[in-house]
């Protein structure tokens, strides 16, 4: 098999379209990134899209390389790193096999090119996942964005600068017990 082959039968074109940052509605359709789209025209099927407004169409391989500007190669490629699949792993071990794939793992502490990615993924999701409204509730993505963007954005800054202790000099501590007060009864108590 292929990489083109192991990575469309690994990665749903809804599953690559999440993981680039599209919000997918529970019709499976988005508003498409090739046009000026004010509604979501773009269908996306298990195995290919389709915008009913521009008439992009293709697999999944088709819509990351339409999306990043690269050749079909470069796609299959990047899904195949972006999804965890290679030759040696079976169609069955990549995305696919794996439910609920939103949410991210952060990127190794030593690894500049995966935090820059992992930034820049934590900046669409807070961008495309902020709640609408008041009564709207909160995405995980929109969650893990507020949550770890700044941390990541420092510890990109101190790899840049060579710091070797950055993530001990924003959380210090971390590893230590957590004194916590509380009131019980009218008295305050700690533990």
């Amino acid at each position: 098999m292929n990489i083109f082959e192991t990575v469309k039968a690994a990665v749903t074109v809804k599953q690559a379209a999440e993981y680039c940052g599209l919000n997918v509605n529970r019709n499976n359709m988005v508003s498409c990134p090739f046009h000026n789209d004010r509604h979501p025209s773009m269908k996306l099927n298990e195995d290919y899209f389709f915008c009913f407004g521009c008439g992009a169409s293709g697999d999944v391989i088709d819509l990351v390389a339409k999306l990043f500007n690269l050749s079909c190669l470069e796609a299959a490629e990047k899904l195949a790193e972006d999804f965890g699949i290679g030759p040696d792993k079976p169609p069955s071990a990549g995305a696919r096999s794996l439910p609920g794939h939103d949410m991210e793992e952060p990127p190794e502490p030593g690894c500049p090119e995966a935090l820059r990615d992992y930034i820049h993924l934590l900046e669409t999701w807070k961008k495309d996942y902020a709640p609408t409204d008041r009564e709207s509730s909160f995405d995980n993505r929109y969650t893990e964005a507020c949550r770890e963007l700044d941390y990541m954005e420092y510890l990109a800054e101190a790899k840049h600068e060579h710091r070797e202790n950055a993530e001990q000099e924003l959380r210090p501590g971390m590893d230590k017990k957590i004194k916590t007060e509380r009131w019980i009864d009218g008295e305050k108590k700690t533990a």
